[in-house]
């Protein structure tokens, strides 16, 4: 599972595939983007001590190590989803839900895309409620992580999700100088808790 590899220091080279557009009418839509290559490129002990913290002694990876996973689309107005066969990356997050749980048969993985269009975001939380699985686990991964947090970085921030293949939720900061924009340096990992349907489906009301 990668979460032993995206550890507080470790040096990644990748860029996030393009984000998709939408009619903006709140639909589930199967995510189609392919994963870029997401390479590991060894780890930095010289950061800050607090947020950055060296990876574990007793795992270690080569350089330029492809770090392996499915990549889910932000699909702004629509709720993506995938079913999940390996560990699942999404993002960039800034107050989405990402959920998991049974749809057509296959355990899937749901990003629901919400936007700055208030009535959008109510459509697609409509939408989504209506079809929500039984067995339904989520989180808000962009909540993970505070202002002071990010901007104790010193750095350009941002965060992605993971949703491990055994159904596990982590919260990942990644972090680049402004000039660089396809070297990131981890600037943590939290894993979060899941919400039931119950509490999932509070907050789409």
């Amino acid at each position: 599972m990668i979460q032993h590899l995206l550890v507080a220091g470790a040096k990644i080279r990748w860029s996030k595939p393009p984000t998709l557009g939408s009619p903006n009418d709140g639909a589930i839509q199967l995510s189609t983007n392919p994963a870029n290559a997401m390479i590991f490129l060894g780890s930095t002990r010289d950061q800050p001590r607090g947020l950055f913290r060296p990876a574990p002694s007793g795992y270690r990876v080569p350089e330029n190590t492809p770090v392996p996973h499915t990549w889910l689309d932000y699909i702004s107005g629509r709720t993506a989803f995938l079913a999940q066969g390996s560990d699942v990356l999404t993002g960039f997050m800034s107050g989405c839900l990402i959920a998991r749980g049974t749809y057509n048969g296959a355990m899937s993985v749901f990003h629901m895309g919400t936007t700055q269009d208030q009535e959008v975001t109510r459509l697609l939380k409509t939408c989504f409620r209506t079809d929500l699985p039984g067995d339904t686990t989520g989180f808000y991964p962009a909540a993970a992580w505070s202002v002071n947090e990010r901007v104790g970085t010193g750095q350009y921030t941002e965060v992605i999700a993971l949703v491990t293949s055994s159904g596990s939720f982590f919260s990942i900061l990644l972090c680049r100088p402004p000039h660089l924009y396809n070297e990131w340096t981890v600037g943590g990992i939290k894993q979060v808790p899941p919400l039931n349907r119950t509490r999932i489906m509070a907050k789409l009301m």
